[in-house]
């Protein structure tokens, strides 16, 4: 198995415009409200008409973040990256908050509130999904106001900072202006604190964050260290997982911090894989404190580094419990031998992670994906010298696994890696590309089959974990706090 370190490092989730995403787990979702049955796909290189099922069930909660995060980012710029199949309008992508996935199966497209009621697909309930809900609880209250208070005393622990001003600091941008909730500066350098409590609207988180930008501000999110049944609403995951699994919070203890060492800290909370039998791989929230470079840190350095440390985690976790087991299956997987030779060992490790069978495995021909894997990750560390021989076997196993039994369901997985690693996406040609994007919209169901395996995938290839695997561990407290 190739070490984590060398194997590529995904970009930031919003750099990255999943093409039709994965999804942890069984498709389907009997309560999710998708009216909308068809839609135009207008982010490759020729619209597709897809079908919504096929598009959606198949997003990992990571890939729901991102596509929702796209879609308003493309729109503040003018473009449309979805419409109608029926009307031709344009889309919002909602998640139903009766799902408790918080991946694609959960997802659902809905008209803008501008578009005429005269589409056969359009429903008032869809539109009323996200509407008054959604806005709730936006007037601050008391805990909101005690927490910027907490937080403003935290900063002035540190003489690194300006004196916080708290409500007051209002800040021209273009032709209107900002009221953070608290406002500093490190160093010279200005700095806005925002104290987010309740569900927000993606676009105001989207478009605060760009207007703070645009005038030179750091933009930092804060939540309460205590309230973490919040963070499984699709407005908080829409934060911390464009931020590798990472978001910031307040309380006494992390004030109490500050006043000890005179240095600004704040919580971290960090998605973490855990293992246990017989739940397999499931998420949990690990807490630290974290001072002003983790705090000030750039979102895409976040990112990544979020990623890396969830991926090291699990590859940490495996060792421990199965030591040997992931290195003897990959070495199986390069030689091209035949996998019931470790038959034993792919049992051990799928009862170990809740991953499938072997016979499944081979029947779906996960093997032959994990040998195009493997070839990824050689291409990402080889030499100049060697990178052509390389880039060929990558293009070669592709078109290989793409022309397969099972290829139209593994496509979402070769979109995937062709977006994250700028190496494999160079050697796949546009003409390959195409062929693809056709296979996925033809007739016939399409099954996520990275999804059904992101089990055995993550645990062999950890760089992909945190795209498989992250989400929402439904408010389960932190299992350790670190100093």
């Amino acid at each position: 198995m190739s070490t984590f370190q060398n194997t590529p490092n995904l970009p930031a989730v919003s750099a990255v415009v999943p093409r039709s995403g994965s999804s942890p787990a069984i498709v389907g979702n009997r309560k999710t409200r998708r009216a909308i049955k068809k839609v135009i796909d207008l982010r490759g290189v020729e619209p597709v008409i897809m079908p919504v099922d096929a598009l959606l069930d198949g997003m990992t909660a990571v890939d729901l973040t991102a596509v929702r995060r796209a879609i308003v980012h493309e729109r503040g710029e003018g473009n449309i990256l979805f419409r109608c199949g029926q009307c031709n309008s344009p889309l919002q992508l909602s998640s139903s908050r009766e799902s408790s996935t918080g991946d694609g199966r959960g997802a659902f497209f809905k008209h803008s509130h501008r578009t005429p009621e005269g589409c056969s697909w359009y429903t008032a309930e869809a539109q009323r999904s996200t509407g008054a809900k959604q806005f709730a609880g936006l007037q601050e209250g008391e805990p909101h106001w005690r927490l910027k208070n907490l937080l403003a005393d935290s900063i002035r622990c540190d003489p690194d900072f300006s004196k916080p001003v708290v409500d007051k600091h209002f800040i021209q941008i273009g032709n209107g202006h900002r009221k953070p909730d608290v406002f500093t500066t490190h160093k010279g350098k200005p700095i806005a604190l925002e104290l987010q409590l309740a569900r927000m609207p993606l676009t105001t988180i989207t478009e605060r964050t760009a207007a703070y930008r645009a005038v030179g501000i750091t933009l930092v999110w804060v939540t309460s260290a205590h309230e973490l049944a919040l963070l499984n609403n699709q407005s908080f995951r829409d934060l911390y997982l464009a931020a590798g699994g990472r978001i910031l919070a307040v309380d006494v203890a992390s004030y109490e911090r500050s006043e000890e060492t005179s240095v600004l800290h704040l919580h971290e909370l960090s998605l973490e894989p855990a293992i246990q039998h017989p739940f397999a791989i499931y998420n949990r929230w690990r807490s630290r404190m974290a001072g002003p470079e983790v705090i000030l840190m750039p979102g895409g350095q976040r990112h990544a580094e979020g990623q890396r440390a969830y991926g090291s985690a699990l590859a940490e976790k495996l060792q421990a419990k199965a030591p040997g087991l992931t290195e003897k299956i990959a070495g199986t997987v390069a030689s091209g031998a035949d996998l019931n030779l470790v038959a034993a060992e792919w049992s051990a490790l799928a009862k170990l992670v809740g991953a499938r069978d072997l016979r499944q495995s081979i029947q779906d021909e996960l093997p032959r994906v994990l040998r195009w894997l493997q070839a990824v990750e050689r291409l990402n560390n080889a030499t100049v010298q060697d990178k052509e021989v390389a880039g060929k076997v990558v293009a070669a196993c592709a078109a290989a696994i793409v022309a397969a039994r099972t290829g139209k369901h593994w496509i979402q997985l070769i979109e995937h890696i062709a977006d994250a690693v700028p190496a494999a996406a160079a050697v796949l040609t546009p003409d390959f590309r195409t062929k693809m994007m056709r296979l996925k919209a033809s007739p016939g169901k399409l099954h996520p089959m990275h999804a059904y395996h992101r089990h055995m995938i993550s645990a062999l290839h950890p760089w992909l974990a945190f795209w498989l695997l992250a989400k929402a561990p439904n408010g389960t407290p932190p299992h350790q706090r670190l100093p």
